[in-house]
């Protein structure tokens, strides 16, 4: 397989972009919502971050699915237990949950080492195209994505990243994707209590 540049890559996935980046933060502004569901139930937190980044990558994918399915120029490929995409049959897309190195978090599976091989072929997939992961991240208090990346990996080593930017967005530029106002989350808001300016008050 060969190896894609970045700048190669990026231009394959850029009118991608914006996709890309709204179907992570969808996926979990649903994520959010669940807790928020669970909180007013009176159910007890999780216990185990595997069970977040597993319901994120799960409302990943089917957004992506749902967004990419009428695109004639993208590929989905259903898997056990994951799918990937195939875009403009260049670049093979899969999406992770970041580690503290933006690296996606992998149970080392056969597959698993061969699609982080950049030079390793992946049957029924385009030999020439390049492997790379959609690495997300959350803020320090988990109200939103913080950032979305391009990562190509050999193995445990990044190649090289770059931050998804969507200069369509009110936050482009700022790398932190706006998170749900409290009128998404029925009013509940238990981490962030935001109060009017003096001024504001006054004129009330």
């Amino acid at each position: 397989m060969t190896s894609m540049s970045q700048e190669d890559v990026k231009s394959a996935l850029s009118p991608y972009h914006s996709q890309l980046k709204q179907v992570v933060a969808d996926g979990y502004d649903e994520w959010q919502r669940v807790s928020d569901f669970r909180a007013r139930s009176g159910y007890s937190p999780v216990l185990y971050s595997r069970t977040m980044a597993n319901y994120v990558f799960d409302a990943i994918a089917r957004n992506a699915q749902k967004t990419f399915s009428r695109d004639k120029t993208v590929r989905i490929r259903q898997e056990t237990q994951t799918v990937k995409f195939i875009f403009a049959g260049k670049v093979i897309v899969r999406f992770k949950k970041g580690d503290d190195d933006h690296l996606g978090k992998n149970i080392p599976t056969q597959a698993v080492l061969d699609y982080l091989d950049p030079q390793q072929t992946l049957p029924g997939f385009p030999p020439e195209a390049a492997k790379v992961e959609i690495v997300w991240s959350a803020n320090d208090i988990g109200t939103g994505i913080e950032e979305v990346l391009v990562v190509a990996r050999d193995g445990n080593a990044s190649l090289w990243s770059y931050s998804i930017d969507d200069d369509a967005s009110e936050s482009a530029g700022s790398g932190v994707l706006p998170f749900p106002d409290g009128s998404r989350l029925g009013g509940f808001s238990p981490l962030v209590v935001v109060k009017p300016r003096k001024s504001e008050r006054e004129s009330e």
